[in-house]
C-alpha cells in the first residue's frame, strides 16, 4: 500500500507498534506512524559506496513540513546519491562547520543562525528563499536589540536575567510595540537552541524567560467591525466601490471570505490552489518564528470563492500570483498600500482594515446564532497554533470537515448580509 497525498496520510491510524507506509512518486520515501500519533517522513536510499547498505534519514514531522517540500528534499538527496555523495556525511559536515563558534559571542552565533536559516537548504516551493525581505528585516530588528546589549558576551556567560532585562526594556519603551519585545525573546531562544544543538554552548538559558513578558498579542488591536449591521454596510460599500484597479478590487472583495492576513492574500499563488478538493494550502508569512502560528495553513474554499478565482484566472492565470501587480514595478503582486488605501477611500480609516477581517470573522462566527462555531475551530482556521488538553498541538488538517462546512456557512452568511441592504426600500 502507498499513499498519494496529505489526506491519505492523515487517515493513517495508530497501531500498537510503529509502522511505515510508502509515499508514491519518490523511491524510498515513506511516512512512519507511531502509537502516540506522531507521524514522520523518512527516506531510505542505497549507499553510493558501500554495497548492501541502505541508510535512512528523517526528513521532518508532518506538522512541520509540507509533502511538496518533503518530496523536493528527498529528490535532492537522491540526486546527491546518484552523483556518488553520501548525504549523511554531508549532513555531519554541516553540523561540524560551526565548531569554531564554540562559546563564541552572541552576535557571532546570531549571525550564524541567520545565515543557516537563509541558506539554500531552506527554500520554498518555488525554489526561492522562503523568507520575505520584511521577515529578514524583522529578525534584524529584534536580534539587533539583543546584540547591542549582550552581543559581545560569550554564550555561556549570558544569563536568563540578562535576556529578560533587554526584552522588558523594549516592551517598556513607548516607541516599541509589545510584540517586538516578545519576538526578541523568541528569536533569542532560537539562537540559543541552534547553538545548543551544535555544541556551541551548554544551555538554552532563554527558555527560562518563557511566560515572563507581556504576550505578543497585547496592546492596541487593529480596527475591525464586529456588529452584523455595520458589517453588512461595509460589505455593500466594498461591493459597489470602483475607486481602484480591477485586481485590487478583486483582492479586497475576496478578503472577507478567507480572512487571512493581507500579505498571504496578496501573495496567493495559483499553484497552491487545489481545485479538485477546493482547498488553498500555503505557508503563512507570519508563521515563521512565531510560537503561536502554524507553519502550514489549509483554507477551505467556499463555492463563491471558487467562482471568484475562476473569474480572476482569466486576468492573471498566466502569472505566478493570483493578485499579480499590473504596474511596472518590482513587486510581483499588489502592494500592502493598495489595500490600505482602498479602505481609506471607502471612508473606513480607523474603522476597518484588511487585517481586521480576521477579528470580524472570528467574532461573528462564534456569536451569531446561525453560525455558532467554536473557539478551537475558528482559531485553527486563523492559523493559530493551539494545544489540546494533553498538550499536543493541533494538526493543520484537524477539524477539516468542520472547517469546510464553516467556511461555506460563512460565505453564505456574508453574502446574505451584503445583499440585504439592497433589498431595503
Amino acid at each position: 500500500m502507498a499513499v498519494d497525498n496529505l489526506n491519505d496520510i492523515n487517515k493513517l491510524e495508530c497501531r500498537d507498534n510503529d509502522y511505515s507506509v510508502s509515499i508514491s512518486g519518490v523511491a524510498g520515501l515513506s511516512v512512519r506512524i507511531y502509537p502516540n500519533g506522531k507521524k514522520e517522513y523518512y527516506l531510505r536510499y542505497t549507499h553510493p559506496r558501500i554495497d548492501g547498505k541502505r541508510p535512512r534519514m528523517m526528513l521532518g514531522k508532518i506538522n512541520d513540513i509540507s509533502l511538496y517540500e518533503v518530496k523536493y528534499k528527498a529528490e535532492s538527496i537522491l540526486n546527491m546519491v546518484a552523483k556518488g555523495v553520501d548525504p549523511k556525511a554531508v549532513q555531519q559536515q554541516q553540523v561540524n562547520k560551526y565548531a569554531h563558534l564554540k562559546n563564541a559571542t552572541f552576535s557571532e552565533v546570531a549571525q550564524a543562525w541567520r545565515d543557516h536559516k537563509t541558506s539554500s537548504g531552506h527554500k520554498g516551493k518555488s525554489n526561492k528563499l522562503s523568507f520575505s525581505e520584511s521577515t529578514l528585516e524583522y529578525w534584524d530588528l529584534c536580534l539587533g536589540y539583543m546584540c547591542r546589549e549582550i552581543g559581545d558576551l560569550r554564550m555561556n556567560d549570558i544569563t536568563s536575567e540578562m535576556i529578560l532585562t533587554v526584552c522588558e526594556a523594549i516592551q517598556n519603551n513607548q516607541n516599541q510595540a509589545t510584540f517586538v519585545g516578545a519576538s526578541t525573546r523568541l528569536y533569542t531562544e532560537k539562537v540559543f537552541s541552534f547553538a545548543v544543538a551544535r555544541g556551541l554552548c551548554d544551555k538554552n538559558v532563554a527558555i527560562d524567560t518563557r511566560g515572563e513578558l507581556a504576550p505578543a498579542s497585547s496592546g492596541n488591536h487593529l480596527p475591525a467591525i464586529t456588529k452584523p449591521d455595520q458589517f453588512a454596510t461595509l460589505l455593500n460599500d466594498m461591493c459597489t466601490f470602483k475607486g481602484a484597479n480591477k485586481i485590487t478590487l478583486e483582492a479586497m472583495n475576496l478578503l472577507p471570505y478567507v480572512f487571512v492576513r493581507s500579505i498571504d492574500l496578496r501573495s496567493m499563488r495559483w499553484q497552491d490552489i487545489d481545485w479538485d478538493n477546493k482547498l488553498w494550502e500555503f505557508s503563512p508569512t507570519k508563521g515563521e518564528g512565531r510560537e503561536d502560528m502554524v507553519s502550514q495553513l489549509v483554507v477551505p474554499l467556499a463555492t463563491q470563492v471558487m467562482q471568484r478565482l475562476r473569474s480572476i484566472q482569466s486576468d492573471t492565470g498566466h502569472n505566478e500570483y493570483v493578485f499579480a501587480s499590473m504596474r511596472a514595478s518590482n513587486n510581483p503582486y499588489i502592494s500592502k498600500a493598495a489595500l490600505v488605501q482602498v479602505f481609506h477611500r471607502l471612508g473606513y480609516k480607523e474603522v476597518q482594515c484588511a487585517h481586521g477581517f480576521r477579528a470580524s470573522a472570528k467574532t461573528l462566527l462564534m456569536e451569531q446564532p446561525e453560525l455558532r462555531y467554536s473557539d478551537i475551530v475558528t482559531e485553527l482556521q486563523l492559523g493559530h497554533r493551539i494545544k489540546d488538553t494533553h498538550g499536543g498541538a493541533y494538526n493543520r488538517l484537524d477539524e477539516i470537515d468542520t472547517r469546510v462546512r464553516m467556511m461555506q456557512d460563512w460565505a453564505d452568511y456574508i453574502d446574505k448580509l451584503r445583499d440585504f441592504p439592497k433589498k431595503e426600500p
